[in-house]
């Protein structure tokens, strides 16, 4: 298993105030050379607490559930959002491509006719021909733009791997929490079988004389107390359906789930098991995408600069001129060749406010960056956290449960030796009620934990699931 201490605690906050540091140190240069200074998670091993043996990428097939593993290969093939993100990769590769065609000379083909009439004179006059512009990029403004364009392609993709990491742990969550609830609402139509027997026996005792209307009514308010649960955990159920509908790109009727009895028993003692857990908090998409937006701002500032110096190209034509049937001669081609140089000079103010914003845009984006990485940072010491005390309070709760069911039975033999009234043993039947749903909230909540902790270390096993 994990374990989680102070030493752990204070190395990760450590850990974020140098993250802090470091930004605040390069923030002059937004450069991907800066950035490339920034790799401090390789060598991190804050994450020591998690087991690395029998680590699996595709880390929901340990739970050995055949319908959750259905559930994420259909998730993943039919997801609305995955299919969206994917239409938005390939249109940024095609904006890539348009960015990095505009190197290259660009023109049109013309094929022009007239033919007019001035005074009982006809004239004719025809062209036929190619025109072409090639902007020199001698200030780097399409260089710019191409790197922007690059760095936007990259988002797109990285924002697909996080949607992927989201959709995974949204199914096994759901799916989890379905069953958690199914579980709870078998515990409570037991809790209410139980309690409606009792009922009938202490009838016929009361009728008889030997107990009271008190007991009966006391019992009869435990009976209720346990069917409004009912309603609360039916919707709760739904809710998980409509959740896991979501992902699976279906509506909530189409969905069909099983109880699988022992799935959150059988799965409570195994690990969260990881690859280089340090080096999958790195690799989180989130933090990807926070540096290719900064790489994105960056290179439009660079390019609103280089719209402040002249845009310098070479323009031309050559085809022919008025060519007639099949009768061609060296009189009849033209050609040209246009150098040009333009300077938005009466623009200066306008485009120096313009690359001032950029600038400033570029800053904003830095500073998202490091609160991203630090975000990261606190989200994985909040899942390890999390799971470290969710697996305290599940063994607390299975402590309690056990304790309540012994007073339970005790109480039950006293009663029926005369030793104990009733009441008292609907004291003590209530306590092994509630200790017993608390103690199966306390084992989602420590499945759930593990989930949220693999969730956390996503930037490795999520990238394996990208095509």
């Amino acid at each position: 298993m994990f374990k989680l201490n102070l030493t752990s605690t204070a190395k990760l906050s450590t850990l974020a105030v140098a993250i802090t540091l470091a930004g605040c140190a390069s923030s002059s240069n937004l450069g991907e050379s800066s950035l490339e200074k920034e790799a401090f998670f390789a060598a991190q091993s804050y994450a020591a607490e998690l087991s690395e043996s029998g680590a699996n990428n595709q880390w929901w097939e340990t739970y050995q559930s055949q319908q959750l593993d259905a559930f994420v290969k259909q998730a993943l093939e039919s997801n609305r959002n995955l299919q969206a993100a994917q239409q938005r990769l390939k249109a940024s590769m095609e904006q890539l491509g348009y960015e990095e065609a505009q190197y290259l000379p660009q023109g049109d083909v013309t094929a022009l006719g007239n033919r007019e009439s001035t005074a009982g004179v006809i004239e004719s006059n025809a062209s036929l021909g190619a025109n072409f512009s090639w902007q020199l990029d001698l200030f780097g403004r399409i260089s710019a733009l191409i790197k922007g364009a690059e760095a936007k392609s990259f988002q797109a993709q990285e924002q697909k791997t996080q949607l992927v990491a989201e959709i995974v742990s949204g199914v096994t969550r759901s799916f989890f929490e379905w069953q958690g609830n199914q579980l709870k609402l078998q515990i409570v139509n037991q809790q209410i079988v139980a309690l409606t027997e009792s009922i009938d026996v202490l009838q016929a005792r009361v009728d008889e004389g030997f107990a009271s209307k008190l007991d009966i009514n006391r019992t009869y308010a435990q009976l209720n107390e346990q069917k409004t649960l009912l309603p609360q955990i039916e919707t709760a159920l739904y809710q998980n359906k409509a959740t896991l509908a979501v992902l699976l790109g279906q509506t909530p009727e189409q969905v069909q789930l099983s109880f699988e009895t022992d799935l959150i028993n059988s799965n409570l003692i195994q690990p969260v098991a990881l690859t280089q857990p340090e080096k999958a908090v790195s690799l989180r998409p989130e933090i990807s995408i926070a540096r290719y937006q900064l790489l994105e701002q960056s290179a439009l500032a660079d390019a609103a600069r280089a719209a402040l110096y002249p845009d310098i190209s070479i323009s031309g034509f050559v085809g022919l001129i008025n060519p007639i049937g099949g009768q061609l001669s060296s009189n009849d081609d033209a050609w040209s060749l246009t150098p040009q140089l333009s300077w938005s000079i009466l623009s200066w103010p306008a485009l120096k406010a313009q690359a001032r914003a950029q600038s400033s845009l570029s800053q904003a984006a830095f500073s998202d960056y490091e609160n991203t990485i630090v975000s990261i940072i606190a989200e994985s010491q909040t899942a390890l956290v999390s799971m470290k005390q969710s697996k305290n309070l599940h063994e607390f709760a299975e402590k309690r449960l056990h304790h309540a069911e012994i007073a339970h039975e005790q109480a039950k033999a006293m009663y029926e030796e005369g030793q104990m009234p009733y009441l008292d043993l609907l004291s003590a039947r209530q306590d092994a009620l509630v200790a017993k749903q608390a103690a199966v909230d306390a084992k989602i909540a420590f499945m759930l934990a593990k989930i949220s902790t693999y969730k956390a270390f996503s930037g490795g096993w999520s990238r394996t699931l990208v095509l």
